[in-house]
């Protein structure tokens, strides 16, 4: 009788305990976090005109091994790239046709305030990026593939649409 007694309370409980459990406790999967840069290649004659970079490679300069990447880009015409979050500033070397006879290399850096936007205590903390006033310094040297760009959004909240045109 002392057994049964026993183990109706451990089961009433461990039903209390785990009615405990709020929605705030899990982050739903598929909660958008942090959005990365979305970046759109255009033709700097037609303007346009989606152009397609042959063979990108896109590289973060960091001293921080962690914040490395490397993201290929094979005969497409948009990319995405996260943004780095513990300055107010990323740098990227953009290699065009990476390995050709006629590759180029353009380092872009990339100028923003991030703020963090406070979801829920599962999810914690989304940031968000706005560009500087000078957003992007690097691009129209005598060398360089990237002619030109435009900020198309100057807010980057999301990953619904591009963020920045770079002309070549």
């Amino acid at each position: 009788m002392k057994r049964k007694i026993i183990i109706s309370i451990l089961i009433i409980l461990s039903f209390t305990s785990l009615s405990k459990c709020e929605r705030d406790d899990i982050c739903i999967e598929g909660t958008a976090g942090t959005p990365n840069l979305i970046i759109r290649f255009f033709d700097a004659n037609n303007i346009n005109e989606p152009k397609n970079v042959p063979f990108l490679v896109i590289n973060k300069l960091d001293d921080d091994y962690r914040d490395y990447i490397r993201r290929y880009l094979l005969g497409n015409d948009s990319i995405s790239i996260p943004l780095k979050d513990s300055q107010d500033f990323t740098q990227l070397k953009f290699f065009y046709n990476w390995g050709g006879e006629d590759e180029n290399i353009d380092t872009l850096k990339i100028n923003h305030d991030r703020f963090d936007i406070y979801m829920d205590r599962a999810c914690g903390f989304k940031g968000q990026f706005i560009f500087n006033e000078n957003p992007i310094e690097g691009i129209g040297t005598e060398n360089s593939w990237i002619k030109s760009y435009k900020i198309i959004k100057d807010s980057i909240l999301n990953e619904n649409s591009m963020h920045l045109a770079l002309y070549h």
